[in-house]
Order: C-alpha cells, then sequence, then structure tokens
C-alpha cells in the first residue's frame, strides 16, 4: 500500500511528504513539477501569474527572534508537507509613512521563473532592494520586484528580505565576543545566507548555480561593495551589479567607533545596567526597537573579522573580484529637489551657499562658477544636477575608477542613465530619478501595491523597446559577465583614463566622461 501511495503522489506531481519534509530535493520520491518544487528544507508550491511562475516567501534562515536576534543567521527549519508558496512572507520590522509594520520572522525570499522549461540551466538575477538599510522590501517598496517581466528573459529572479535598522546592524563589544569577532554584520549576512540558499537550491527551480549576478540599487548596492570586500561573501556569485549608489574612500568607520556609536540604543532600552545586557536586549519588543531614533551607519565598521579592510581601498587595492556593472542615473536628486520649485537665481544661490559654505570660505562660489544657472532649463533643475554630482554621480565615477584602475583585473562597466518617464507630464520633470531605472529593468510599470499608494505608469512603445533592451544588456552580463551582444548598442569597458561608458537612453551611445571638470572638483571636498 505505501508503495502504491508513493507512485501515485508522484505520478500527480506532489512531492512525498515524508521524503521533502525531511530530507528534501534529491530525496527519492521528491520530484519537481510546474509549481511544486523541492528544497532542502522541504516541498513548497508557488503560482502561475502572468507567463511566470511565482514561489514567494520561502524561509532561507531560521527567524531571527528570541535568542537568534542579534546572530548570524541560522539554517532554514525544514518542514513537512508541501509549504504554500503563493504569497509573500513577512516584511523585516521598520516604521512605513502608515506606521509601524513587519515581524522578525521575516528572513524570506522569492524565486520567479519563466513557465516555458529551459532546455538548460538559467542564469540567476539576486537583488537586494533598497531604502538605507532602515527601510524597503521585495513587495511595497516603490520598485517593481513583484513577477517580473525580466525572469521571462532567460533568467531566474530572486529577491530578498534582510534584518534592517538595528536589528540587522547593532555592533555592541558583548555581541562582538559572541560572535567570534564580529557584530553590527546581521544584514549583510542575511544576504550572505540568501545567497547560500540559491546555492544549494535554485537548481530545484532552473537555475544555475554556478551564474549567479548580485545585483542592488541605493542601499542595496552600498550593500554589494561591502560584499565586495567581505571574504566570507566570497564564491557566492560570479557577477556584481550596483545601481545608484557607492562607498566613497574614508566613509566607513573602524569598528570600535561604530560599537561605541551604538551603546546609545542599549541605554535608550534601558539594559545598561542588566547583568545579561544581550538577555535584556533580546527581550525587547522588536516595535520598540524600531520606534527608537534613528543610530547610524547601518552598516559595519573596518577591523572586524567580517571586515578588515576599507571597501573602497579593497577595491583600489584589488579590482572586483568578479565582473561588475555599475552606474548612476542623471537626475538622481530630483526625488529630493522639486523640478518644479519657482526658484531664481537669487535663491539657486542662497541654496549652494547653504550647501557648501560649510567646507570653507571660496568653495560655494567655485561650485557656481562650475554650474553656472543658465546653463541649465532653470535654476531648480541645476540644483538637481549639483545635487546628484555631489551626492552620486562623483562618487560612483570614482568607486569606478578605484575598481578598474590596474591591470589583469576583472572588467567594470559603467553606465549612465538618462531615460524618462515620456508619457507621463507629472513624471517627466523628475528626468531619471532615484530608482527609475528599475521600472525599465525589471520591465514592470506599476508599483501600485506600495502602502499609500505608487504610481501606475502606461509605458509607451518606446518605453517598452527601451526596457527590452535595458533586460538585454543586464541579462548577458549576468550570464557571461559581458552586457554586449544580440546586435546591441556596444557598451565599452570602462577605462579609468577615458571614463568610457554607455549612456542608457533610448538610443544607448558610448560616452567618455560625464562633468569631468565639475566632479574633480567636488572629489577634493569632503564627501557626504
Amino acid at each position: 500500500m505505501k508503495r502504491f501511495l508513493r507512485a501515485v503522489l508522484t505520478l500527480s506531481g506532489l512531492c512525498l511528504l515524508t521524503a521533502c519534509g525531511g530530507g528534501g530535493a534529491g530525496t527519492p520520491g521528491c520530484v519537481n513539477t510546474s509549481t511544486i518544487r523541492c528544497t532542502q528544507s522541504g516541498a513548497v508550491q508557488g503560482v502561475a501569474t502572468g507567463n511566470l511562475y511565482a514561489f514567494r516567501g520561502i524561509p532561507y534562515a531560521a527567524p531571527p527572534t528570541g535568542n537568534l536576534r542579534w546572530k548570524v543567521p541560522q539554517p532554514p527549519v525544514s518542514w513537512k508537507g508541501v509549504r504554500d508558496a503563493s504569497t509573500f512572507g513577512n516584511v523585516c520590522p521598520q516604521i512605513y509613512a502608515t506606521g509601524l509594520a513587519g515581524n522578525e520572522d521575516c528572513l524570506v525570499l522569492n524565486v520567479f521563473v519563466s513557465q516555458t522549461p529551459p532546455s538548460q540551466e538559467q542564469p540567476v538575477m539576486v537583488f537586494l532592494h533598497g531604502g538605507g538599510n532602515l527601510h524597503g522590501d521585495t513587495q511595497y517598496t516603490p520598485t517593481p520586484l513583484d513577477a517580473p517581466p525580466l525572469a521571462n528573459q532567460g533568467v531566474v529572479v530572486v529577491t530578498a528580505e534582510y534584518r534592517l535598522g538595528m536589528l540587522g546592524f547593532l555592533a555592541n563589544p558583548l555581541l562582538t565576543a559572541e560572535g567570534g569577532g564580529a557584530s553590527g554584520h546581521y544584514g549583510l549576512m542575511d544576504m550572505i545566507a540568501a545567497l547560500q540558499w540559491v546555492q544549494q537550491n535554485i537548481a530545484a527551480f532552473g537555475g544555475d548555480p554556478k551564474h549567479v549576478m548580485l545585483f542592488g540599487q541605493s542601499a542595496g548596492s552600498y550593500d554589494i561593495q561591502f560584499l565586495l570586500a567581505a571574504p566570507v561573501a566570497q564564491g557566492l556569485f560570479s557577477a556584481a551589479g550596483m545601481e545608484s549608489n557607492v562607498i566613497p574612500l574614508g566613509q566607513t568607520p573602524p569598528f570600535a567607533s561604530v560599537e561605541t556609536g551604538d551603546q546609545q540604543l542599549v541605554s535608550d532600552l534601558g539594559c545598561s545596567s542588566e547583568a545579561d545586557v544581550l538577555a535584556c536586549l533580546r527581550a525587547v519588543p522588536a516595535n520598540t526597537i524600531v520606534n527608537l531614533p534613528n543610530i547610524y551607519p547601518y552598516g559595519p565598521g573596518i577591523g572586524s573579522t567580517f571586515l578588515s579592510v576599507d571597501p573602497f581601498t579593497f577595491l583600489q587595492q584589488n579590482g572586483p573580484p568578479v565582473p561588475l556593472l555599475i552606474g548612476s542615473n542623471r537626475e538622481e536628486w530630483s526625488v529630493f529637489d522639486d523640478p518644479n520649485a519657482q526658484l531664481d537665481n537669487t535663491a539657486y544661490a542662497t541654496a549652494i551657499h547653504q550647501r557648501f559654505d560649510p567646507f570653507g570660505a571660496g568653495v560655494a562660489n567655485q561650485v557656481l562658477l562650475l554650474y553656472p544657472p543658465g546653463a541649465y532649463s532653470s535654476p531648480a533643475y541645476a540644483l538637481i544636477v549639483v545635487d546628484t554630482d555631489f551626492n552620486m554621480t562623483c562618487e560612483v565615477r570614482n568607486v569606478a575608477r578605484a575598481a578598474a584602475g590596474g591591470a589583469n583585473r576583472q572588467p567594470v562597466w559603467r553606465y549612465f542613465y538618462t531615460h524618462a518617464f515620456e508619457n507621463d507630464p507629472f513624471l517627466l520633470p523628475y528626468g531619471a530619478f532615484h530608482t527609475a531605472e528599475l521600472f525599465f529593468v525589471f520591465g514592470n510599470f506599476n508599483d501600485g501595491q506600495q502602502p499609500g499608494g505608487g504610481i501606475v505608469y502606461t509605458p509607451s512603445q518606446a518605453d517598452l523597446t527601451f526596457s527590452q533592451s535595458l533586460m538585454g544588456y543586464w541579462t548577458r552580463f549576468a550570464a557571461t559577465g559581458n552586457p554586449n551582444g544580440a546586435g546591441a548598442g556596444a557598451w565599452p569597458s570602462y577605462d579609468p583614463s577615458t571614463d568610457s561608458m554607455l549612456q542608457l537612453d533610448d538610443t544607448p551611445i558610448a560616452i567618455n566622461g560625464y562633468d569631468n571638470p565639475q566632479c574633480d572638483y567636488l572629489s577634493t571636498l569632503p564627501q557626504p
């Protein structure tokens, strides 16, 4: 009778409950079907959506709760039977505009695959969301991450939640001693655990663990620079993509100073005088921790067993360990500086002095010479360009130069994104704003799930063509470490001596440099 039931369950497309519950993929009687896949922790059942299969909310680590709070992620707990993977799991604790959200039981990931069976294993694209390591998630952020058409371009797409804020990045001497010489790196270790899960399980979803592109935007890009330099992350990905954020030289503090700075949280939570400080901290409700005033930085310091060298210096000395795609958007700061603001030349000059007078006499006047308002469509737009260059464009250039500045290094491919949402009169003035490229890279233009609303954009035919172009560049890079091919406009590898890169718009154009005289001066100032 048992043999008969095993045969019936296998033929009906179900993983045998007892087999997958304990043994996972590869256990006799455990088979993958269209919506059921067998991981090492157990079987998951996804759902068909559009032309994709979506597997959401899959645990890649044990819940970091109780005694596991502020510890490196532990393996996920195996389950019996077939786990429902049709809906998202929890987001990690944070504050939305609508209030507190999330749950510490949040170390889950989502896998999106094409419904068309591949003839061979496909490259994998693992994306890290933005949000300053304080906010953000894979389902509600203003980015099109759910069921992305990108997953129909010959790749498997994976998105992951990771611990945020002080729940993910608290450094403390007691935690350091407990953790073998490192603390304050838990969110990054979550990302590493997600990559390890991919290595162990992605073949069941048609993915190739030997070709994994790790890419991220904003804080996700910032985190990737840490992972490029962290020894424990090496070998888990074959290519990296950094979109719209980098870590400049000298911006990562010493580990000891991070530990000292984070002591304020221990005091704020009333645990300083407790006999067992860590037990006290771990008993505090997560929402209480999230509600405390922000403490920065949300990242590790230099000098722990996790990170021994400044991540900028690491790239400068060694180059990236894998091929690197890196870039930024022309109007990143239009999400902070209103492009519709009624600034005249005097108000523009006042804003520049407010920003740059603290750096010394004459600095603001030099910035005004480099960015005269008459050279731009409006003083408001001139201010956007200044802030974008100072906070993003020039820093990205400097990191690209550091990464590519040596012989026999892995190639670096720099882009400069200039495409605007031309089919919407409200969005058009914002140009190529921060996060704008993600809609085109993922091929999904609706983020209306965001609490409080989001944009619903109707792309033009030119937008759709451009999106296909971007997806082509990104997926070829994921597969080979080189974005070129398929007759697309040639993308030159980055050369620090010429600043060769690709300008991404309806017609991609290879260019040499952008605002280099401005960046040469701004780079002499303390970096933001």
